[in-house]
């Protein structure tokens, strides 16, 4: 009896492990999957679980640096740019580097097809959206090859041509700009902005990517704020001036400042506007859509701020402390804090709301130490909110 007794125990302790391991804030400590695909196929390792590949670790960040140049040139989040020469490889730094000036080189051809082909595997095979990828059928090439004609991506081009051929295409698909608001629409699969032929600019951006990356031009989607309201998107040759806004949207503004986003942030995106789209309607399906538009961008602050709240919900006080102590290690605060972009004050809120939730976490956990790296951050930046005050006083450790 006393056998089946300690067995009992046992298999109760390794699904209690497992159901930790399985939790969100454990998958935000790790590379995505679809980037843990690009450092596996660039000879990194992220040996100490961190999430980065860390200088000095033997995790190969020198190696990389050496051979593709240096990507720890920071990254575009929350307005600001983060990790810049940190001595880490954050998730950001490597896919955006990859696209930027590592894709299409003849000297790394073998890792583009190591790493195309397997991105292209895991999307179809795990239902990732085809936000930039066309579908089995081939719905997006069947359409382009009817109107520039079949063999257009398999001879080599400049990038002057490559700009011309992607405007014959918009034109010969009939494509007109989508109105309305994508957090109430959501966004077309690339196959249902080719269908529908009309698309809002984020969509236009997406095909770009695919287009481009068909002609072997290294690209990828760049955002932009004309104003504190109104966001646009284009796609971005490198050449790294080379803006494609194939509405002309942005050429009436001047001292627009464009952040390049990685393919992985654009499937983010689409999730991001899933979960807007059921938030009044199913919570589970709002919070769904949201942990998967963090793991694919976990810096975005207003997204983490959105799903810590359900979180707060359902009083999952561990896994909030969880998410605090990836805040704290892995963003810059005080950056963020001392922002002036257009939508840095949403974003300052969110972040208010964010490191709140996480102190009462803290004090719900115990986690003295948690508490007080919070409770720092508030009263330097919210010290004369009396909300905030309340709570910290009624939270107090």
């Amino acid at each position: 009896m006393k056998n089946y007794n300690l067995l009992f125990l046992t298999i109760l302790l390794c699904a209690s492990l497992q159901a930790q391991e399985a939790s969100f804030a454990s998958r935000l400590r790790q590379f995505s999957p679809l980037a843990d695909i690009h450092i596996r196929n660039l000879g990194l390792e992220d040996k100490n679980g961190s999430g980065t590949i860390d200088r000095g670790a033997g995790e190969g960040y020198e190696t990389f640096i050496e051979k593709y140049g240096n990507a720890d040139t920071g990254f575009h989040a929350n307005g600001v740019i983060i990790g810049a020469d940190n001595g880490r490889l954050e998730e950001n730094e490597i896919i955006n580097h990859y696209y930027i000036n590592i894709r299409f080189k003849d000297v790394f051809r073998e890792e583009t097809i190591n790493i195309d082909n397997a991105v292209k595997s895991y999307v179809y095979a795990n239902s990732i959206p085809l936000v930039w990828l066309d579908d089995t059928q081939g719905t997006v090439m069947n359409a382009v090859n009817r109107v520039l004609g079949e063999g257009w991506n398999e001879r080599e081009v400049s990038e002057d041509e490559a700009v011309k051929m992607f405007e014959r295409a918009m034109n010969g698909l009939s494509i007109i700009g989508r109105t309305g608001n994508p957090h109430r629409t959501g966004y077309y699969t690339l196959s249902g902005f080719i269908n529908h032929k009309t698309g809002y600019c984020f969509e236009v951006g997406q095909f770009g990517f695919w287009f481009f990356s068909e002609l072997k031009k290294n690209s990828v989607y760049s955002s932009t704020y004309l104003t504190r309201t109104l966001s646009h998107g284009a796609v971005q040759l490198y050449n790294p001036n080379n803006i494609v806004d194939y509405f002309k949207s942005s050429f009436r503004y001047s001292n627009v400042v464009w952040e390049p986003r990685s393919p992985l942030w654009s499937i983010s995106q689409y999730y991001l506007s899933l979960a807007e789209i059921h938030r009044a309607t199913s919570i589970d399906v709002f919070k769904q859509n949201l942990e998967q538009a963090v793991i694919y961008d976990k810096y975005n602050i207003n997204a983490l701020a959105h799903l810590v709240s359900t979180y707060n919900q359902e009083v999952s006080y561990e896994e909030i402390s969880a998410i605090g102590d990836f805040i704290f290690g892995q963003i810059d605060l005080e950056k963020i804090m001392k922002s002036r972009t257009p939508t840095a004050n949403e974003t300052k809120d969110s972040l208010k709301g964010l490191i709140l939730y996480v102190a009462i976490s803290y004090s719900m956990t115990n986690n003295r130490d948690g508490f007080e790296k919070a409770k720092i951050f508030l009263n330097h930046y919210f010290g004369r909110d009396n909300q905030i005050q309340q709570y910290l006083r009624f939270y107090q450790l």
